[in-house]
């Protein structure tokens, strides 16, 4: 389970004061792949989660958008050029989400390879140990210090430098150090058998010398003596025993040679050896020997044969008896010392041989050893690695890598791990996707088959229209000749009224003068009514005139002529009353014709209208029976609507069902895109940007974030860069 958590350093400025740490699960496996220039052109879900973008923002973009600042130059420029020269790198790296949370990730990144060519690269990271995390931060803080002496980085290891750094980096346990170890142990064991060889070559030989010297020529010179001794006697003898005939120079001279070589032989034999009794008695004896032949070879030179022969027999006789024992003896003990020279010498080829075979057994038991360790170790590993590999052939990536390790073997299985985890971790992405697509699906299974059911009863409905039309189309047949009688009749009735309506206007216009005339009739009336008032009140004026008698009679004169005034006036009007009445009259007889005519329209009118009602009436049966078929249409329409409109709907769901298909397919393309096979197209951010936006429903590359983290290159160089076929060695390492 990832978690989050807030860590307190002060100790440098390569960790913030509070910084928020985003901690990756056991069985996080983040996967990507990028193209030659360091953009991404796949990452799976894991890596897309933990990153905190969207996948469509992710495609194109290089790796250092997630780049953390605290993370020196170095390790990066030292990526690039173990990748760059086709080797493996392995590191810890510290990255930054979206949110800003830093996590660390142990991360191995190797070049893509089709065939023999490069044609991308590929990441795999998983969750980094606290130790690690721990010494990468101290190692990397020293590093954005510049402080590099002491250690190096080598393809991503942190590496102390020295023979500090070779025998911390040397483990016994690895099988490099087995082998190095049988290696050594086989070296050693031709080393200590040549070493023993030689040595038994250089103590024999040593041995035959101190023979040679100790022994052979000892007894030699002994014999040389004894011999010299013995021949000094038979030198001296017949000249001591016949002075007269001895050639004296002779026998002086080889006198001295025999007691010249007697010293010389002396000096050899006992320059080698510690002195004795037995020597020291020689040495005497020698002494007397010569001394005595001295004395003889003197007296024979004096001519003193007695003393001469005296001096031979007492002295130089019993001597050279002496000394021919003592020689005997002397040679005896080195025959004895020769012995016991032999007998030791086998006893230290007897040592030396048991040596040997010690020497040899002990290799052998070492290098049994040793080979049993390894055999050991690559049986267990290997049976823990074919035991993993036949539980993923067998579709098991439940069972885990339990075996483990801290050697190459170790490695090994921890890569099966990772393989294991990565599986896992795409099938279980690729069963997320198939849980989604299983109920869609089915869900698409049992809308079509509610669609079918609808369009059966659909297809029902339509027959039952079709009868019903077919009915409808005889009742419409007939109500339109119907109609077309009505609307004969209609046209006929309409010019009879539009006839009669003239005609009533006609009359209408008489009443209307009519009514003008008598208006005027009641205003002449008035006025009449208004003279005969006047006269009324001039006849009184001539009353009262005519009471008054005398010339007073001239008003009454005036008053008179005003009556005859009134009179005509009244005449005129009578005459004008006869004249509107005659006209009124005449009116009214045209208006009587009119009403008349009008009255015979009218009957006309009458008699079409109910001829029209007939026909009305066989169209108003007909219009029932349509409407009759009109509901059961409506009936059938609107159940046809009804499931017309439910098919919309489930078509709508079946569409909207089938989008979500096509996305989970796509989603599954871009799972499935994790494995690439032999001869695929080079690693392309453009196509693998154009594949994720086809998988989103979009056209267009999406901008990124405002609050993105800033990597060392803005996203309109990126732009830029997108459109650059390849990127300086120099420069191309900023951008990964």
């Amino acid at each position: 389970m990832r978690t989050v958590k807030q860590t307190q350093s002060t100790q440098t400025p390569f960790t913030q004061a509070t910084a928020a740490v985003y901690e990756l699960a056991d069985d996080d496996v983040l996967i990507s792949r990028s193209d030659l220039q360091g953009r991404i052109t796949y990452a799976n879900q894991t890596f897309v989660d933990v990153s905190g973008y969207p996948l469509e923002e992710l495609m194109g973009e290089p790796h250092n958008l997630f780049r953390h600042p605290s993370m020196p130059n170095a390790v990066f420029q030292n990526l690039w050029e173990t990748i760059e020269a086709g080797k493996t790198w392995q590191g810890l790296i510290k990255n930054r989400r979206q949110s800003g949370e830093a996590y660390w990730m142990h991360t191995t990144i190797a070049p893509l390879l089709d065939g023999d060519r490069v044609v991308g690269y590929t990441s795999i990271r998983r969750k980094a140990t606290v130790v690690s995390i721990e010494r990468a931060e101290r190692v990397y803080a020293a590093m954005q210090e510049g402080k590099t002496r002491g250690f190096k980085l080598h393809y991503g290891a942190i590496r102390h430098k020295g023979v500090r750094g070779w025998v911390k980096r040397f483990s016994f346990s690895s099988m490099q150090a087995k082998l190095i170890g049988m290696v050594l142990a086989s070296i050693i064991l031709l080393v200590l058998a040549g070493a023993a060889g030689v040595y038994g070559l250089t103590s024999s030989a040593e041995r035959l010398r101190t023979l040679n010297q100790t022994g052979l020529e000892g007894i030699s010179d002994l014999q040389q003596i004894d011999q010299r001794v013995s021949q000094a006697i038979q030198v001296l003898e017949p000249a001591v025993r016949n002075p007269r005939r001895a050639d004296l120079e002779l026998l002086e001279t080889q006198l001295t040679t025999m007691s010249i070589d007697i010293d010389q032989s002396w000096q050899g034999f006992t320059a080698q050896r510690e002195t004795e009794s037995l020597q020291e008695g020689l040495t005497a004896q020698l002494a007397t020997f010569v001394e005595s032949a001295d004395i003889t070879l003197t007296a024979i030179v004096d001519g003193n044969g007695f003393a001469a022969f005296e001096a031979f027999n007492d002295i130089v006789q019993p001597t050279s008896d002496n000394i021919s024992a003592t020689v005997n003896a002397l040679v005896e003990q080195e025959r004895a010392a020769a012995q016991s020279l032999m007998d030791n010498a086998e006893h230290q080829q007897q040592v030396l041989l048991y040596g040997q075979l010690g020497v040899l057994l002990l290799g052998i038991v070492l290098m049994i050893g040793l080979s049993m360790a390894v055999l050991k170790s690559l049986i267990k590993s290997l049976n823990e690695a074919r035991r993993v590999t036949f539980q993923i052939a067998a579709g098991n990536l439940a069972n885990r890598v339990t075996l483990k390790r801290n050697d190459e073997l170790g490695e090994l299985l921890n890569s099966l791990e990772t393989m294991r985890a990565s599986l896992s971790g795409l099938i279980t992405e690729v069963g997320n996707k198939v849980d989604v697509v299983t109920p869609a699906s089915e869900h698409i299974k049992q809308q079509n088959e509610e669609l079918a059911s609808r369009t059966e009863q659909q297809a029902s409905s339509l027959q039952q229209t079709a009868s019903s039309m077919d009915q409808m189309t005889a009742t419409v047949q007939q109500n339109t000749e119907n109609a077309r009688q009505a609307n004969q009749l209609a046209m006929q009735n309409a010019t009879t009224s539009r006839e009669t309506g003239e005609r009533m206007q006609a009359l209408v216009e008489r009443m209307e003068r009519i009514a003008a005339s008598a208006g005027k009739m009641t205003d002449i009336i008035s006025v009449i009514d208004g003279i005969a008032f006047q006269t009324n009140i001039l006849a009184l004026n001539a009353s009262v005139e005519a009471a008054r008698a005398g010339e007073q009679g001239r008003g009454f004169a005036v008053v008179a002529n005003e009556v005859r005034n009134l009179a005509g006036r009244s005449a005129d009007a009578a005459g004008e009353i006869r004249r509107l009445i005659n006209s009124s009259a005449q009116e009214i007889s045209g208006g009587a014709q009119a009403v008349k005519e009008a009255e015979a329209a009218i009957d006309q009118v009458v008699t079409q209208v109910m001829k029209v009602s007939d026909i009305m009436e066989e169209i108003s049966t007909a219009s029932d029976e349509q409407s009759s078929g009109i509901a059961q249409i409506n009936t059938a329409v609107s159940e046809m609507d009804h499931v017309t409109q439910q098919n919309a709907s489930k078509v709508q769901t079946i569409s909207n069902a089938a989008h979500d298909l096509t996305r989970e397919a796509l989603s599954l393309a871009n799972v499935i895109a994790a494995f690439r096979l032999e001869g695929a197209a080079d690693e392309s951010s453009e196509t693998a940007l154009r594949r994720v936006l086809k998988q989103a429903g979009l056209g267009s590359t999406p901008a990124l974030a405002a609050a993105a983290p800033s990597p060392l290159i803005s996203r309109q160089d990126r732009a830029l860069q997108r459109n650059t076929p390849a990127q300086p060695a120099e420069e191309a390492w900023e951008a990964f």
